[in-house]
């Protein structure tokens, strides 16, 4: 494609659009490595939490029906001890385990135990019904507005997953430029990879991509499955081997079932890099993401997207830190905001001008608005 790069969604802020079309331009047509988070990066929200929310929701997953061996008591530091069984539904309980452990800020990977149950919790069920789920939760996000999945009503719910725009068309460009485009993802491979092959692809067709991701290049949390035979596979060989599984076509899909046995390398933390280096077997030339849990794959990457979330402070205290670490050079940063829907920011003056903004976001914009002092500092001085 010999036309020039140009990003035209709205939402792009100025910088991070020419950053990101320069640095296309100058590696097209080389089939080089470009790695995405998947939750709250491609899309707002994240599908794994709403697919296992909206099976709770339904009463198919409960504090009474999931296996106790999986779900031990919780001693949250400053807080009473946590049962499955007291929870009012499995999603408080999965909340719970998301919180850090007793080392605090010691832990380098708070949310690992929580993202792998999150998968572990399905044990039992086929991929055929976490697909079917999944699909549930995005016909829920089609509705229009910000839809929510309420598990209890006044405790617990999520936003319903929907592609961002600007995210789809950056995808494109780069499909269109010859680059080589996987998702790396800490959420369910299986929910993951339908959004991909049937919500993601038939937008990217729409944008003219006539070679759309293949469902080898998306990657997630597995467990091993299991058949009526009681033998094992991994979901890694079965794309390979089953052309029909791979597809998602449901009767392969009907025959698997989750098992809670974690299959390794696991795509949290830095167990993305691992996952990157075996699929790939080399280096991102660029990486996006929105959460300290992506900040291992994207040191090991040449040029790096930071979805930066207003409502998520401490996420850009550890990026911050991040960036300090390892130089300005190679960052590109793009705000977005979930309050009142969300949305890509074009400049921190929209979250300043808004008249209700919560201190989250008030905290996050300061530490933007320090990053981005910073960026332009350095672009003066070079000139």
């Amino acid at each position: 494609m010999s036309a020039t790069c140009r990003l035209k969604a709205p939402g792009w802020n100025d910088r991070a659009r020419r950053s990101l079309e320069k640095l296309i331009e100058r590696g097209a047509g080389q089939g080089l490595p470009v790695v995405f988070d998947f939750d709250n990066t491609l899309i707002s929200g994240d599908v794994g939490e709403a697919t296992l929310a909206i099976l709770a929701a339904e009463g198919r997953l409960t504090p009474a029906n999931l296996s106790k061996t999986l779900c031990p008591v919780l001693q949250i530091p400053g807080k009473e001890k946590i049962a499955v069984d007291q929870c009012s539904d499995i999603m408080e309980y999965y909340e719970a385990l998301l919180s850090p452990t007793a080392h605090g800020s010691d832990d380098p990977a708070p949310l690992a135990n929580g993202y792998i149950w999150a998968t572990q919790a399905m044990e039992g069920m086929t991929v055929a019904e976490v697909v079917a789920a999944t699909a549930r939760v995005i016909a829920v996000g089609q509705r229009g507005g910000h839809q929510q999945i309420e598990v209890t009503p006044g405790k617990t719910s999520y936003p319903a997953p929907r592609f961002r725009e600007e995210m789809v068309e950056l995808i494109a460009q780069l499909l269109l430029r010859k680059y080589e485009v996987w998702i790396v993802s800490a959420s369910n491979v299986w929910s993951v990879r339908w959004m991909v092959l049937y919500g993601l692809n038939p937008l990217l067709r729409k944008q003219g991509v006539p070679k759309v991701l293949a469902p080898k290049h998306v990657i997630g949390v597995a467990t091993l499955l299991t058949d009526r035979l009681e033998r094992l596979y991994k979901d890694s060989v079965l794309l390979r081997k089953d052309s029909a599984y791979a597809a998602m076509h449901r009767k392969p899909l009907k025959a698997m079932y989750l098992t809670r046995h974690v299959q390794f390398p696991a795509s949290v933390y830095s167990g993305k890099v691992a996952c990157i280096l075996d699929a790939i077997g080399r280096n991102p030339y660029l990486c996006a993401g929105d959460n300290p849990s992506d900040h291992p794959m994207m040191r090991i990457s040449e040029h790096r997207l930071w979805i930066a979330r207003l409502e998520k402070p401490k996420a850009q205290r550890a990026t911050s830190t991040l960036i300090k670490q390892m130089g300005k050079a190679g960052w590109i940063l793009q705000v977005c905001s979930e309050t009142d829907g969300p949305r890509f920011l074009t400049s921190l003056d929209g979250a300043r001008d808004r008249k209700r903004i919560d201190t989250e976001s008030r905290q996050s914009a300061a530490i933007l608005r320090r990053l981005d002092r910073q960026f332009l500092k350095r672009s003066s001085n070079r000139g």
